[in-house]
């Protein structure tokens, strides 16, 4: 079934119950694994989404399917996470570019200060890893793990943060200078 069908959107509009029973059962694990990824909790997660569903529903009859009902239910979700984090006045750091200085050599090369195969024998990388990623500005972790992690498109991305494609370039950059500093200061020591 094309779930960003005319008619699907119509039967969703009408509240018809095996189309609801479809879409939820589609994607509410989905949306509550993106949510856990973006460093919530499991209680944070979970009421995260079902304020996405509760949005969603809320809202739509505003929804003209120029993008795909995944999207949009993702774009809604992000947007949640987004206020949950506002609401815990969580993560305020803001981006600090002082010390990217001392990172690239005047040619505008990366300096790699240890070999990457050397972390990638590391047991101790990928939790470190998760932990400098849970760390990122809300933005640039969003980013980050909707591009790198989640693989997708720049497109829905952009959609879903609401940014523009150069925005999303910059946002990905910084998150991986961050991650880069943070890495190079815990794998060197």
């Amino acid at each position: 079934m094309n779930l960003s069908s005319p008619n699907f959107l119509q039967s969703l509009k009408d509240r018809d119950h095996e189309s609801v029973s479809l879409l939820v059962n589609l994607y509410h694990s989905a949306l509550f694994k993106g949510a856990m990824k973006q460093g919530l909790g499991a209680d944070q997660a979970e009421v995260v989404v079902q304020n996405t569903w509760g949005s969603f529903f809320e809202g739509i009859e505003k929804f003209e399917g120029r993008s795909h009902v995944r999207t949009y239910l993702f774009g809604i979700m992000y947007n949640k996470a987004k206020e949950t984090f506002r609401d815990n006045k969580k993560y305020t750091a803001d981006y600090d570019e002082s010390s990217l200085d001392n990172l690239f050599s005047d040619n505008g090369q990366y300096k790699v200060p240890v070999s990457p195969h050397y972390w990638l024998d590391s047991k101790e990388t990928t939790q470190i890893l998760v932990e400098e990623i849970e760390k990122l500005p809300e933005n640039q972790r969003m980013a980050f793990t909707l591009k790198e992690i989640e693989g997708e498109s720049t497109e829905d991305i952009c959609k879903i943060l609401n940014v523009t494609s150069t925005n999303l370039g910059v946002l990905i950059y910084r998150a991986k200078n961050n991650l880069r500093l943070a890495l190079k200061d815990k794998l060197e020591r």
